[in-house]
């Protein structure tokens, strides 16, 4: 008996080994990818529902990857429109999931498990930092963060911003008609975004004239003390509060 006649004996002998050892390898890489398995069909279920949105007024931008300081951020989505900046931490969970804007860590409970998450409000609040570094020469812009769920999750969350089930995100969307920044000045944006994805180190961003926005350093938010800005909204210019979205204080121009 020849060599090779030797090998394959012993390959049929150990056949069954062989592939149950390949199914066990299979399953052990199954098990660690399935996480970034769910998250990237997470994503795709916004994607899709992204496609819904007046492509005139909102242009949307997925997988974002920008460097600031020295570190990379990754947003899932980011929408731009003349109402401001839509930026959407994208989470797929099931069962129920507790939590405090404020909290460093949330829970999912499934049954009698529960398992920790870090808190997507905080990373997306992360992420809309490394998006105004980038964007620093349109400095006056509305930021919304948005946390959507898909997936079976239950949310019994306490946060001023918006935290929602994906088939709430259009009309969390949609709710903000407040005019922030014009038509021209959003494709500059998203140009300028589309430049920076994934580009390390930073791309020295075009000078922006500033004449769309008047800083009144005279006048500050009765409500919180934050300066007010000058905004052109659809009725005419008015004064906004730099800290919106979480102070609404406005006051009209004469």
């Amino acid at each position: 008996m020849n060599s090779a006649e030797t090998i394959l004996e012993i390959f049929l002998k150990n056949k069954i080994l062989i592939i149950l050892a390949l199914i066990l390898i299979l399953v052990r890489i199954f098990k660690l990818s399935k996480p970034k398995i769910k998250g990237y069909v997470g994503e795709l279920t916004i994607r899709f529902l992204l496609l819904f949105l007046n492509k005139k007024e909102y242009k949307v931008i997925n997988d974002v990857r920008l460097f600031h300081n020295g570190l990379m951020s990754q947003i899932d989505h980011i929408v731009v429109s003349k109402y401001g900046i839509f930026v959407i931490e994208t989470k797929n969970y099931k069962g129920w999931i507790f939590g405090h804007e404020k909290s460093y860590e949330w829970t999912q409970v499934i049954f009698n498990n529960q398992y920790k998450l870090y808190n997507p409000v905080k990373q997306n609040l992360g992420h809309i930092k490394a998006l105004k570094a980038n964007l620093n020469h349109f400095p006056y812009l509305d930021y919304f963060p948005i946390v959507v769920f898909t997936g079976g999750a239950k949310l019994k969350v306490n946060s001023s911003f918006p935290v929602v089930k994906y088939y709430n995100l259009l009309k969390t969307i949609k709710n903000n008609k407040e005019v922030n920044i014009t038509e021209n000045m959003r494709d500059e944006i998203v140009e300028l975004i589309l430049k920076l994805n994934g580009y390390k180190p930073l791309i020295v961003p075009k000078k922006f004239d500033d004449k769309d926005y008047q800083y009144s350093s005279a006048q500050s938010c009765p409500d919180c003390g934050s300066p007010l800005i000058s905004k052109q909204g659809k009725f005419g210019r008015f004064y906004g509060c730099t800290d919106f979205p979480r102070c609404r204080y406005t006051k009209r121009l004469s």
